[in-house]
């Protein structure tokens, strides 16, 4: 294992500053979306539109971005992602219209986040192993949810007090810090070159995962909801096109994209299906509560963050306990109790949401609820990824999160769409009998009953998540007491 004993945490420290910003971002510039309206000169849809094609490029060719450490190293990929992050970054801090904020965010920033992604989950594997692995890979998992609800604190705060534009320039005094601790990461050697280069897989990987995500985001959009099961179905037909094409590359000694044979791999399966239920439960609760507490309470969206920050702060904390606790018990069993933990803060939630709720009434759901994901994310990874063979690990590394990128786009989908259809239950069965004399009390009334059913009905769909995520824990090997 590569390590560097002066300072045995710094490729951590690297990682944890990348992840960060890479997830960060994505939140920040959600909550900003009034701001980058009114400062760019342009309208809701395009925004929406510029967010989409960030999200499409990040699911669609991390896969490809993790090969590229095969190609030309682990550390070229990841120095040369965080160029054109930078790039990006600047670009879209001075952006002057939605084109360029189009060009710096979406296709560059995206770029450089395939490219830095799945290296940083290879830098662990490669640099640390046992407890410290372990406990480097909740730190991972911990400043990557944390991140995404810093984001919506960070850039509340922001677009309440200041200008979007600050959050790049954030980014890039971080991208400035990584590059002047480069030498603590350890280059690898090209294990295959552009000749083998899978233009095949490449293709059918790509364009399976733009129909495939880009179907799933529409499931939100009412007017283009008919077009969604189409671009779903092409999508899982062109990826299930992929690993069979991927197979027949292997049977052939020929060049891959990636090695789908770890998929049928127990514990990676498993954990894999995990990973995209707890995105899906974390998108979703991140879309639904900001909806809900800035609608109904007439919050700011930094009032929002600061709603959340217990929350925030429980799963990062407890991604790094967790890691301890594996060396007193079986991670596996860990993993589980955070799993059940996550299910009872969802239920602790569920009944909360009226007109009336304040930020004291989800207080002790949403504590529970981080203290649960935390104990997930300090296990998880270790658990998916340990499982896989050292010279498959940028391969596991860009399944691992292309999976993530996707229970993300099915968070927001799935639980905005069930959100949707519980609030319009609420409103056609939610009259008072007898009804009220006053007509303001009577709208209040049928008010009240739409949020609670809406909010309810999401709750529950991710309850059910939580239960299939618990179910796929049981499947995960025991792997030991971590020492």
């Amino acid at each position: 294992m590569e390590q560097h004993r002066s300072f045995p945490w710094g490729v951590l420290f690297i990682v944890s500053l990348a992840v960060f910003i890479l997830v960060s971002d994505t939140t920040t510039m959600e909550v900003s979306i009034s701001a980058l309206v009114a400062d760019l000169n342009t309208d809701v849809s395009t925004i929406n539109f510029i967010i989409t094609i960030y999200t499409l490029v990040k699911a669609s060719f991390i896969l490809i971005g993790a090969k590229f450490q095969d190609i030309i190293g682990r550390k070229r990929t990841f120095i040369a992602g965080a160029a054109i992050f930078s790039m990006g970054a600047f670009t879209a801090a001075i952006s002057q219209d939605a084109a360029m904020f189009l060009l710096g965010w979406s296709i560059l920033e995206g770029i450089g986040t395939v490219l830095m992604l799945p290296a940083t989950v290879t830098f662990i594997t490669g640099t640390y192993e046992g407890k410290e692995r372990a406990f480097a890979f909740g730190v991972w998992g911990g400043v990557a949810a944390a991140a995404s609800m810093f984001g919506l604190i960070f850039g509340g705060y922001l677009t309440t007090f200041y200008t979007w534009r600050w959050a790049f320039a954030l980014e890039l005094v971080i991208l400035l810090i990584i590059f002047a601790l480069h030498r603590m990461l350890k280059e690898t050697s090209p294990t295959a070159s552009w000749k083998s280069f899978d233009i095949g897989g490449s293709f059918l990987s790509v364009f399976g995962l733009i129909s495939l995500v880009f179907g799933i985001l529409l499931v939100r959009e009412p007017a283009e909801l008919v077009k969604a099961p189409f671009l779903i179905t092409g999508g899982i037909i062109l990826l299930i096109g992929f690993y069979f094409w991927e197979r027949r590359q292997i049977i052939k000694a020929k060049g891959i994209l990636v090695d789908v044979t770890i998929i049928s791999e127990r514990s990676f399966f498993a954990g894999n299906l995990i990973a995209i239920g707890q995105k899906l439960v974390t998108a979703g609760f991140l879309f639904i509560f900001p909806l809900f507490y800035e609608m109904v309470t007439g919050a700011s969206a930094y009032e929002t963050g600061l709603a959340i920050l217990p929350m925030t702060l429980a799963i990062f904390v407890f991604s790094i306990l967790g890691a301890r606790f594996a060396s007193w018990v079986e991670p596996k069993y860990v993993l589980l109790g955070g799993i059940a933990l996550t299910g009872a803060g969802l239920v602790c939630l569920r009944d909360v949401f009226s007109l009336t709720t304040t930020a004291h009434d989800i207080m002790a759901g949403s504590l529970l609820l981080g203290i649960g994901l935390g104990l997930v994310l300090s296990q998880l990874t270790n658990l998916t990824l340990s499982s896989i063979r050292t010279e498959r690990q940028t391969d596991a590394s860009g399944i691992y999160n292309t999976t993530r990128q996707l229970g993300s786009s099915l968070g927001t989908a799935i639980i905005g769409i069930v959100l949707a259809i519980g609030f319009a239950h609420g409103l056609l069965t939610g009259n008072p009998s007898p009804l009220p004399p006053d007509q303001n009390q009577w709208s209040t009334w049928i008010s009240d009953a739409a949020v609670n059913q809406g909010m309810e009905w999401a709750f529950m769909a991710m309850i059910l998540v939580v239960i299939g995520m618990f179910i796929a824990g049981l499947f995960i090997r025991k792997t030991g007491k971590i020492v």
